[in-house]
């Protein structure tokens, strides 16, 4: 993923879990992804939805995304998502 700001590739920094607590909504969000800049410092969260949550319930339909070469992990959170949902 590219810097919106200088196009420079964005590092990193780690995923943490949210709780149900967090300021972001109860339970409607439940990863965020920190990333930065090394160019001109910006500093990006990314937060993964929560598709059991009633705020999203309409992004649970979602089929499969376009791959991802950036984040190959979604690939299997989205493939382990749509098995979930045939049981």
């Amino acid at each position: 993923m590219n810097c919106w700001h200088c196009g420079t590739e964005l590092i990193w920094g780690g995923d943490h879990d949210l709780d149900e607590h967090d300021y972001r909504g109860v339970g409607a969000y439940d990863i965020v992804t920190n990333l930065s800049c090394p160019n001109c410092k910006a500093y990006v969260e990314v937060y993964r939805p929560n598709l059991d949550h009633p705020d999203h319930k309409d992004e649970s339909k979602i089929d499969v995304p376009s791959p991802t070469p950036d984040a190959p992990w979604l690939d299997k959170f989205w493939s382990d998502k749509k098995n979930s949902n045939r049981n």
